[in-house]
């Protein structure tokens, strides 16, 4: 190929990296054109705020960073109705959910940018405080928006990021408590099958001395290997049976498995509750919305009385595999690294 015919990359630019940002969500689980107009609208509307500062995207992350939650608590300008009159729903504080959603997003765009531009920048994002979503007693479920948006704001290019995502995916698709979650060992993950089709079986050991089982589909089994790979890499198909399979990272605990605190905290920086246990709520509320029985539903959660499962109907079998897991993986947008 001689020099008049040589291909040549687009330099980088804030403005080509975005709508290629936006070009990916659009083919990410629904391709929903409210979710990238959401995504699109909160990107410029952040960018035309630091731009009354001298500001933009990259510029210095310290001023981002003390910048960006004055934005997200920002009022923007009411909407009107049809009849032209203001809408009521658009008008006083800005909700805890909507404040750690635009943070999300923002996040969302700087971990794309690390990732698919391989440029050396940092996420002035990431640190910025969440709210606390819950403001009742009441554990309430996480919106699928809240999910995806927060999913996507994990950097998976970082060994820690890798255990995060796949731990919320599991946790998302199992419905699991949480210290059956982070009690998971090598002797409780079994690998089915070879290469793309792999699937993983996880035992979980529950309440009352119970063991129940959980057969993840072939998106979250990716998710879950992909962390594997990345934490244990060639031993991965002889991992010890003691050893914890979500390894803590912090210089006190490193190697040890993390502790229910530790996953209240990364449900905290991804959805912006620190409530562990709205993960078991919102995977209840989509086998509802998806049409689980209430029977299903309770063996699902390992309930032995109906009762508290509450308002849900009747009917599946309590087998390892999910038969609406596929459905669940599409509602939250739980994806292998790199789709």
């Amino acid at each position: 190929m001689n020099d008049d015919t040589a291909l040549t990359l687009p330099q980088f630019t804030i403005d080509a990296s975005i709508t290629e940002w936006l070009a990916q969500k659009r083919t990410t689980r629904s391709g929903s054109a409210k979710t990238n107009t959401a995504y699109g609208d909160t990107i410029q509307q952040f960018r035309d705020f630091l731009a009354g500062g001298g500001l933009d995207l990259l510029s210095n992350p310290i001023d981002i960073a003390r910048v960006a939650p004055l934005w997200a608590s920002t009022r923007l300008p009411t909407r009107l109705k049809n009849d032209g009159t203001p809408n009521k729903r658009h008008q006083g504080e800005v909700s805890n959910s909507t404040y750690n959603q635009r943070l999300a997003i923002l996040s969302s765009w700087y971990t794309f940018v690390q990732q698919v531009y391989k440029l050396d920048i940092s996420n002035p994002i990431k640190d910025v405080a969440r709210r606390n979503v819950q403001a009742y007693a009441e554990v309430l479920p996480i919106e699928p928006d809240v999910i995806e948006t927060g999913l996507e704001s994990i950097n998976r290019n970082r060994l820690q990021g890798l255990r995060n995502y796949a731990l919320l995916a599991v946790a998302l698709y199992t419905g699991r408590r949480a210290s059956e979650l982070v009690g998971l060992y090598g002797e409780d993950v079994q690998i089915m099958g070879k290469g793309k089709g792999a699937r993983v079986l996880l035992r979980f050991h529950c309440k009352g001395g119970k063991v129940e089982y959980n057969k993840l589909d072939e998106e979250t089994s990716v998710v879950f290997l992909e962390y594997l790979h990345g934490q244990f890499g060639k031993r991965l198909l002889t991992i010890a049976p003691d050893a914890p399979i979500w390894v803590s990272y912090s210089k006190q605990n490193r190697g040890d498995k993390i502790s229910v605190q530790t996953l209240s905290a990364i449900c905290r920086d991804a959805f912006g509750t620190s409530k562990n246990h709205a993960l078991r709520h919102t995977f209840a509320e989509g086998e509802v919305r998806l049409g689980a029985p209430i029977t299903d539903l309770a063996a699902a959660l390992g309930h032995t009385d109906i009762k508290i499962t509450q308002r849900y109907v009747k009917g599946l079998d309590k087998s390892a595999e999910n038969p609406l897991g596929k459905k669940l993986v599409a509602r939250f947008g739980i994806k292998r690294k790199g789709h």
